[in-house]
């Protein structure tokens, strides 16, 4: 069987047409790095709890693993050409490999094993909450499902060469289906129905808390949102030639566009702007925790991260900040009177006296005897034995 050359295929897609479709970085872009490097020709990505990155590199049959430092490393050995890659909640990989119809398990240790086989040409891959892992067999039109112990059956049909899967909280499956241009709905009992239509040849496929389906359209530079009902509209536009998408956790649409080395935004609200530039024929995106994008550039065989900044968590951390130095200041003047008061007091306390000895000269008569001092109401007499003093 003849190997499948992502970067071929595109190059020749864009002799082809004989146009090419370039759009500028946005002026206010987030700033682009090179993570780490990888094996050749790395397609698909995917990330673990700790930020680690991972990717199945389709030219070497390997996977690597990137950590968050930019410590390049390969994990372990794939088959033949993989294209799609997934982990679960222990940290294993797992690889859709393209050409000898097999899904590999690579532990977090590096130890590559195959776990199942698949229907022809597997191209997405995804797992569930169970361990169960689902190909898109693009050559097959249909979806295999291998257990966590290898079993493998086709679970349901497709439409015309699905590229990438995803699943729903519900156990449904979608596939992309990149000829016929539709997203295919699979139940867990294996019931396949068309559920709506996508613009020109959906290579990535995503799915927000809804349930609704987004798509990105290699063929048409748009994404495409499908509801649970089936109602198709084009969410946005973007880059040329999108390949992967991924979503976050507001509902945003992120698509690494493959010939003009972008990565689009788009908002619920269909409002598209470029977000960063990426390497050289970016094909993979993927999110983590904080925002950020990682992408797999096939020429090149990088991976770049784009930093998002987060303005509400500015905006939050300048009031936290700005109510800190106003209490701060309130302490300081509260302080500052507090001393000026106290300064205050021996003054206080001598006029009090002094006022106290007035009072005492014009409201009473001073009486002695001996060393003993009385006053008695002024005009009265002093005590039997006191004499009277001016």
């Amino acid at each position: 069987m003849l190997k499948i050359n992502f970067r071929t295929n595109i190059i020749a897609l864009i002799l082809t047409s004989l146009f090419l479709v370039y759009i500028s970085p946005s002026a206010n872009a987030e700033p682009s790095t090179i993570l780490g490097t990888t094996g050749d020709e790395p397609i698909g990505i995917t990330i673990d709890s700790l930020g680690n990155i991972y990717t199945a590199n389709g030219a070497s049959n390997n996977v690597s693993k990137i950590t968050p430092q930019g410590v390049s490393t390969t994990l372990g050995t794939t088959g033949a050409n993989p294209f799609g890659i997934t982990i679960d909640s222990s940290g294993n990989i797992y690889t859709a490999n393209n050409v000898d119809n097999t899904v590999t398990k690579i532990t977090p240790g590096g130890v590559s094993t195959t776990l199942g086989t698949t229907g022809n040409n597997p191209r997405g891959i995804l797992i569930d909450s169970s361990g169960n892992i689902y190909t898109a067999n693009y050559g097959a039109n249909n979806v295999s499902k291998i257990t966590p112990g290898g079993v493998s059956t086709i679970l349901g049909t497709t439409g015309a060469n699905p590229f990438a899967i995803t699943i729903d909280s519900s156990g449904n499956i979608y596939t992309a289906n990149d000829v016929d241009n539709t997203v295919t709905k699979i139940t867990p009992q294996g019931v396949s129905t068309i559920l709506g239509t996508t613009g020109a040849n959906p290579f990535g496929i995503t799915i927000d808390s809804s349930g609704n389906i987004y798509t990105s359209n290699t063929g048409a530079d748009t994404v495409s949102k499908i509801t649970p009902q089936g109602v198709s509209t084009t969410l946005g536009t973007t880059g040329a030639q999108p390949v992967g998408i991924t979503i976050d956790s507001s509902g945003n649409i992120y698509t690494a566009n493959n010939v003009d080395n972008t990565v689009t935004k788009i908002t619920p609200q269909g409002v598209s702007t470029t977000l960063g530039t990426t390497g050289n024929f970016p094909n993979g995106i993927t999110i983590d925790s904080s925002g950020n994008i990682y992408t797999s550039n096939n020429f090149g065989a990088t991976v770049t991260k784009i930093t998002v900044f987060d303005q509400a968590a500015a905006n939050a951390e300048a009031a936290r900040v700005a109510a800190a130095n106003a209490e701060a200041a309130r302490k300081a003047k509260e302080q500052k009177e507090l001393t000026e008061i106290l300064a205050l007091i021996p003054s206080i306390a001598e006029l009090t006296l002094s006022l106290g000895e007035t009072t005492q000269s014009l409201y009473s008569t001073k009486c002695v005897k001996g060393k003993t001092t009385k006053y008695v109401k002024y005009g009265a007499k002093c005590p039997k034995g006191y004499v009277k003093k001016k």
